[in-house]
């Protein structure tokens, strides 16, 4: 379907919508239907990389520690840890009398293979860069593990809140990988029900839980990817939440009786990759001047307030506010058109110059827009972008052939800690990374060993200003996130995090 024809349709769907009576459907008082754009492409949490593989996991599985709904950092399936003095080894205490979803007890074996998989590059977990650190599971009693790693990990706990799910080695041995991706099994708040692929994903109260037992009995997660049939769906009651709604919907959600739109940050930054690293060795893209003309030439708050409906913040670097501690000295890059095209001038391109420009149509949030309105506002200081639009998957697939000059990308939270955008986005040994500099690149690893919060602050901060003077990228914003939900739902997602849980969510009649 092209382009046009999805618009036209979304609008179609819209004016059907708006001429829908009050009709609602009378939802049970213990079942919450969540409505979103897209459905994990499987179920075995060793193996799935989107955001609805890591929601599904969220629910359904735990690991031995794990971030609550304030996206705290707490025990999980290990009651209490401690760190050797070299920082190479976590004892963890499990918790006693857990019980996976099918009844079977929780045990030592069961982290240590469920581990030992995760770390197998035959698993091909692509989450596996994040634990890599873990050298040896070591069963040290019934209720006690110790995780060997090869090196110092400063934040090897995130990490493990993030990649370090646990699962029932019997079931697993018993069903098979196939099998369990059919049909899981977890500790988690929610048990498995069933699926309908493209379609839905029901789930229950796991009633034997170690820590609670939902208030909500029945979670129902609904796949719909057209942005008017969520917005119908929470007009008439069919979903108690739907996410990711584009911007422009914010007024008609907030326009249907009963309900009302929740905006919130989301911790994902939106830039433009300059490719520095891999560009060609007559690319302008190599000149400092000419990328802070760049960041110039573009009007950020324009199309925050013109294209985002203010569903964003602007961004001086690469740190995201809602995640990390931005340094309040660093201020975003001003829109100065006449400054971009002296900056061309004297980096040797008073007349401007051409450059291919890749961008998503449907990965991101009116990514063809923006790209668009990036486009128009490049060209008003001289530079003509040849604007490549692809389909998502396309797009994708491309990616790390590394060949795009420049592109239109997000980079999303997933650890609560800058180290995860910086390891893996802009080092240059990163496999999304698209940049090279020496200096960062040793700040990044210095990273690595600091433990003290307050100077993991301090220390990215410096790496932040580092990338802004460089103008590594056209930095835009942090993007928020627009969820419409019914007057009945008592939930807020959790600060600086697209990734949603429902552990405490209640709903009335």
């Amino acid at each position: 379907m092209t382009a046009f024809l999805r618009r036209a349709t979304r609008a179609l769907l819209a004016s059907i919508i708006a001429m829908v009576p009050a009709l609602t459907f009378a939802q049970p008082a213990d079942r919450l239907t969540v409505a979103l754009p897209s459905e994990p492409a499987t179920l075995d949490p060793h193996k799935g990389n989107t955001r609805y593989n890591y929601l599904f996991n969220s629910n359904m599985f735990e690991g031995l520690v794990l971030r609550n709904d304030q996206a705290e950092l707490v025990p999980g399936l290990a009651e209490s840890y401690t760190v050797s003095p070299d920082g190479l080894t976590y004892t963890f205490n499990l918790r006693k009398g857990v019980r996976f979803h099918d009844g079977s007890p929780f045990t030592a074996e069961d982290v240590k293979f469920s581990l030992e998989r995760a770390t197998n590059p035959a698993t091909k977990n692509p989450l596996l860069s994040f634990i890599r650190t873990i050298d040896k599971v070591e069963i040290l009693g019934p209720n006690q593990v110790a995780l060997r790693l090869k090196e110092k990990d400063a934040i090897f706990l995130k990490k493990l809140a993030f990649a370090g799910w646990i699962v029932p080695r019997d079931y697993m041995q018993s069903v098979g990988e196939d099998g369990f991706a059919k049909r899981p099994v977890g500790t988690g708040p929610f048990r498995f029900v069933s699926r309908s692929i493209n379609e839905r994903i029901e789930m229950q109260a796991h009633e034997q839980h170690w820590g609670w037992v939902p208030k909500v009995r029945h979670l129902v997660l609904r796949t719909v990817p057209e942005d008017a049939v969520r917005l119908g769906m929470l007009q008439t009651g069919e979903a108690d939440i739907v996410a990711e709604m584009p911007p422009p919907l914010l007024d008609r959600i907030n326009a249907i009786r009963g309900a009302k739109a929740l905006s919130h940050p989301s911790g994902e930054i939106y830039w433009l990759v300059l490719n520095i690293k891999d560009a060609a060795k007559d690319s302008p893209l190599l000149n400092r001047q000419v990328r802070m003309a760049l960041n110039h030439a573009i009007d950020r708050q324009a199309i925050i307030t013109n294209v985002l409906r203010g569903q964003a913040e602007l961004i001086p670097g690469a740190l995201a506010p809602s995640v990390a501690a931005v340094d309040p000295q660093l201020k975003p890059y001003a829109h100065d058109p006449a400054l971009a095209r002296k900056l061309l001038a004297e980096a040797g391109y008073p007349n401007g110059f051409r450059i291919d420009m890749y961008s998503s149509v449907g990965r991101y949030t009116l990514d063809r827009d923006i790209s668009l309105a990036i486009a128009n506002q490049l060209k008003a200081v001289g530079i003509e972008v040849n604007l490549n639009l692809w389909d998502s998957a396309k797009w994708v697939g491309e990616l790390p052939k590394k060949y795009y000059p420049i592109s239109y990308q997000a980079f999303g939270n997933t650890i609560f800690d800058p180290e995860g955008l910086m390891i893996f986005g802009v080092h240059s040994k990163a496999f999304w990374s698209f940049y090279r500099n020496e200096g960062v690149d040793k700040l990044i690893d210095e990273s690595l060993s600091i433990t003290d919060a307050a100077a993991r602050d301090l220390h990215f901060q410096k790496i932040d200003r580092a990338l802004h003077d460089d103008a590594s990228h056209a930095f835009l914003w942090e993007s928020k996130i627009l969820i419409g939900l019914r007057d009945r739902v008592n939930w807020r997602p959790r600060p600086g995090d697209n990734i949603y849980k429902f552990w405490t969510a209640s709903v009335t009649k």
